[in-house]
């Protein structure tokens, strides 16, 4: 919806818009102290999870249970992005630091992506075996993955050319 109002003079007017709220855009807005979590499978074994709002002691359970349901499908690649939690509480640093051992244990990763910087340093007082790796977004937690996870062999059948196994070429009819 806009309304037009002509300002000084013919020809020049200026639009002015209503604001509307939908239900998308409600759906968006994170009330204070509620956690919205968006989760995305990559890969048979890359999962992202995108968390919005509070990450604190009272939200940390519902990270955890995502966590474990990730780790219960297969998942060895785990990229949790950050960049929009704020605060993030102990509880959910240990939720993170126990699913870097078990990812670990099945030779994957977890990445954090846009950390807040009061988290770095809190992640670093853990044993380097259960720290996640970190990374600036999710651009560069996914170049991560890229450079640490294996490449993986797709088995095919060793097949021996032939003379039959070429197609064949026949010469064009005369006309």
């Amino acid at each position: 919806m806009a309304d037009t109002v002509d300002v000084e003079g013919p020809g020049q007017r200026v639009i002015r818009r209503k604001t509307v709220f939908t239900s998308q855009s409600l759906r968006s807005v994170v009330r204070p102290g509620d956690l919205a979590v968006r989760e995305q499978r990559l890969d048979d074994v890359v999962h992202q999870i995108d968390l919005k709002g509070s990450l604190d002691d009272g939200n940390a359970p519902e990270l955890e249970r995502r966590i474990d349901a990730a780790l219960a499908g297969g998942v060895r690649w785990l990229i949790v992005d950050l960049a929009e939690a704020n605060p993030v509480g102990d509880q959910a640093l240990d939720a993170l630091s126990n699913a870097v051992r078990e990812l670990r244990s099945r030779r994957g990763e977890l990445i954090l992506a846009g950390a807040a910087p009061d988290v770095g340093p809190r992640i670093n007082a853990y044993e380097v075996a259960h720290r996640p790796a970190l990374a600036a977004n999710v651009d560069q937690a996914i170049m991560i993955l890229k450079m640490l996870r294996p490449k993986t062999a797709v088995p095919r059948p060793k097949q021996r050319i032939t003379s039959l196994t070429l197609p064949r070429i026949e010469p064009r009819g005369s006309a």
